[in-house]
């Protein structure tokens, strides 16, 4: 039997000091306990956009303005393929602070501190991606 493909969408959403939200993936959910960028299943008829305003109202009580992609990946799982996109978003009222709504927690974080945390295997490479521009460009 083929492996079904999951369609995902993710947000990289940074504030004014430049870190970055991340949320704690919930009990009883899929890699549970392991820490992503907010974001959640594309449905049918739906864009990877609308998936993202949606997914980030339900988890978080945010309201965000999706920007251009960054990065694409098709990750194996050994049951299911996961096909996610990862956008640059920001908040629509910067001083709005996130909510517990379905996630354990979240944090805002410097792109530095994002080795501490254990992330998705199919979200390793947008953490690789964001730790090489932050030494590339942001360290004196």
């Amino acid at each position: 039997m083929p492996k079904k493909t999951i369609r995902v969408a993710a947000a990289l959403i940074f504030d004014d000091q430049n870190k970055i939200i991340i949320s704690r993936r919930p009990d009883g959910s899929h890699l549970a306990g392991m820490w992503e960028f907010p974001g959640g299943k594309i449905e049918s008829g739906e864009s990877a956009e609308q998936a993202l305003v949606r997914e980030l109202s339900e988890e978080l009580a945010l309201e965000i303005k999706v920007g251009a992609l960054y990065f694409q990946n098709i990750f194996e799982y050994e049951e299911k393929f996961v096909d996610i996109s990862f956008f640059m978003c920001t908040q629509s009222d910067p001083a709005q602070q996130p909510q517990i709504q379905e996630n354990n927690e979240w944090k805002r974080v410097r792109l530095i501190e994002l080795e501490q945390y254990d992330f998705p295997p199919a979200d390793k490479e947008v953490v690789r991606q964001l730790l090489e521009f932050d030494f590339m460009f942001c360290r004196v």
